[in-house]
Parts: C-alpha cells; sequence; structure tokens
C-alpha cells in the first residue's frame, strides 16, 4: 500500500532534484509595501472553521480565538511574513488527499485526484498574497479580455454570455461562427514555478509580492504520516491554496494571447 501511495505521489509532485529557486537574502527585505491591516485581517479570517487540521493540528477555529485575543501580534505576524518575504516552511507542509476520478480504472495513477490539506495559518497568509496579486493584476490590465476564470465579477458563465452574443451577432450577419476548445491533461500538476515567477516578473508585479512568491514555492513538502512517506518536490501548482489558481491563469493567459490577437485582426 505504501509503494502505491508513493508511486501516485510521485507521479503528481515529482521529488526535488536539485535547487531550482534561488532566493537572495540580501534582497527580501521590504519597506516600502501595503501593510496588512486589521481590516484586511477581518476580512479573509471568513474562512469555515471546522475544516480538516492538517497537518498541523490547528483548526480555524482554534486560529479564530488566538486571532481574537491579540489581533496586533497576527497582523504584525503576517506584516513580517510581507516585509521578508518569507513564507514559513512549517506552512508549506502538505497532506495529500486522492479522490478518485469518477469512471476511471482505479490501477492507474491518472485515476486520481490529489488535494493538499494545507496549514491554516498558512492558508490566511496564502489569501492575503493572492489578494493581492490579483488586485495589480487586474488593475495593471494585464490579464486577457478573454480570460474570465478566476477573475473578479467574471466566471465561466460570463464567457457563455459573451460566446452566445458573439454567436447571434454572426447569425445576423450571416457569418459562420466556429469555437475551438482544448482540454490540457494534467495542467496544474505540470506547471513549472520558474515559469511562474517569469510571468510575475514580465507582468510588473510588486517586488514584495514576487519575494513571499518565491518563498512560498520553494521547500514545499510533502507528508504522510501514515506511510511514513516526506519528501520535496519542485513543481505543481498546490490546489487547496488560494494562489493556485491565480498562478495557472498567469500561464493560461499566455496560451490566450494569440487567440486575442487573432480576434482583434
Amino acid at each position: 500500500m505504501k509503494e502505491s501511495m508513493q508511486v501516485i505521489l510521485e507521479y503528481y509532485f515529482p521529488p526535488l532534484e536539485n535547487v531550482l529557486i534561488h532566493i537572495n537574502e540580501s534582497e527580501r527585505a521590504v519597506h516600502n509595501f501595503p501593510r496588512v491591516s486589521v481590516l484586511e485581517m477581518d476580512k479573509i479570517s471568513t474562512l469555515p472553521v471546522n475544516k480538516a487540521p492538517v497537518p498541523d493540528g490547528l483548526t480555524m477555529g482554534i486560529i479564530k480565538e488566538a486571532y481574537y485575543s491579540n489581533k496586533d501580534l497576527c497582523v504584525d505576524i503576517f506584516n513580517e511574513c510581507m516585509e521578508l518575504g518569507y513564507f514559513p516552511l512549517a506552512w508549506k507542509e502538505a497532506k495529500i488527499v486522492l479522490i478518485p476520478k469518477e469512471g476511471k480504472n482505479p490501477q492507474k495513477v491518472s485515476s486520481y485526484r490529489p488535494i493538499c490539506l494545507l496549514s491554516t495559518w498558512g492558508k490566511l497568509l496564502d489569501k492575503i498574497i493572492t489578494q493581492r496579486l490579483q488586485f495589480e493584476l487586474e488593475n495593471n490590465a494585464k490579464l486577457s479580455s478573454n480570460q474570465f476564470g478566476f477573475r473578479r465579477n467574471k466566471s465561466t458563465l460570463s464567457a457563455l454570455d459573451e460566446f452566445m452574443i458573439y454567436i447571434k451577432e454572426s447569425k445576423r450577419q450571416n457569418m459562420i461562427t466556429l469555437a475551438l476548445a482544448f482540454d490540457i491533461s494534467n495542467a496544474f500538476n505540470s506547471v513549472s514555478w520558474h515559469d511562474i515567477l517569469k510571468c510575475l516578473e514580465e507582468d510588473s508585479i510588486s517586488m514584495y509580492i514576487v519575494n513571499v512568491i518565491k518563498s512560498f514555492l520553494s521547500n514545499r513538502k510533502i507528508v504522510d504520516q501514515d506511510f511514513g512517506i516526506s519528501y520535496y518536490y519542485d513543481r505543481e501548482i498546490p490546489q487547496g491554496s488560494s494562489l493556485g489558481p491565480i498562478m495557472w491563469l498567469l500561464i493560461a493567459e499566455r496560451l490566450l494571447r494569440p487567440l486575442n490577437v487573432i480576434k482583434n485582426v
């Protein structure tokens, strides 16, 4: 059973072979950045209180008690992380739950969907980073107009509405409409962290956000105490994190750019 689990995990999370992300300690501290506020923390501390407390054993309910007993201390901790560009190691450990895909052969490693159970403290910092990254991407107009997923006030339903409007207008002009759809196999699990960081730099994201995301992506660890499995990995967007969909969006948006050029011709 342990061998089977090891094979499945290594399929989705290739073990670390070399250090891929270099963090220059002398350039990490950023003294001029929008500091995390109590109001900002109040907004993100609305996560469900009874989710699985893996791997550190702390539920959101426990953390809320600590937060409301000393808000300033908790806010100071998160500001220190943002200023130093540091995502604590203990918050990057993940226990994996494998969800079988319906109708798939259970003997194949690709028949499972891995969900990362992450530290609740880490989820809070993760959410702060996500909101700030999303704000910069939206306000700097870096996202393609073709991209609807994972964006404020947009969704796949928005995409369908626009698609229907386009079809109706084409029919009104007696034009033929063609649609192209494609599915990227194992997309989230194949993304290179270097590619994500390159996208952040190309989109001129604030350095303090880039630094903390570098730390977020470095030294990520899979742990499974039941089977005695523990190792570091160097690719894959952690499914279960808030940053995951936004980081995938950075990659997907690059794929949509040629379509945007064609649309405007």
